[in-house]
């Protein structure tokens, strides 16, 4: 097989008219999508309005003591054992 590569095979094969198709849906396609990420918290305000979580589906714990602070010292203690754990 003989494959000679020319500008003029691009042309008479409507490689330019192709290319400029595809470079013209890609755009609008990517330009869909952003409009789409742009307007999505307007959309999902709008189903938050209409269709609103329900209150009280989760339980609580009344027993249950207040949430204590961890402290940084602790943090890191715990993130050196983890370290050292991976290392071995």
């Amino acid at each position: 097989m003989n494959f000679t590569f020319d500008v003029q095979n691009i042309i008479d094969g409507q490689g330019i008219s192709i290319a400029i198709t595809g470079m013209v849906i890609v755009f609008f396609a990517l330009t869909f999508i952003s409009l789409f990420i742009t307007a999505l918290p307007h959309i999902l305000a709008l189903f938050a309005r209409r269709w609103p979580e329900s209150e009280g589906h989760h339980t609580t714990r009344a027993a249950a003591p207040a949430q204590q602070a961890v402290s940084d010292e602790v943090v890191a203690a715990i993130a050196m054992v983890l370290h050292q754990r991976r290392q071995a």
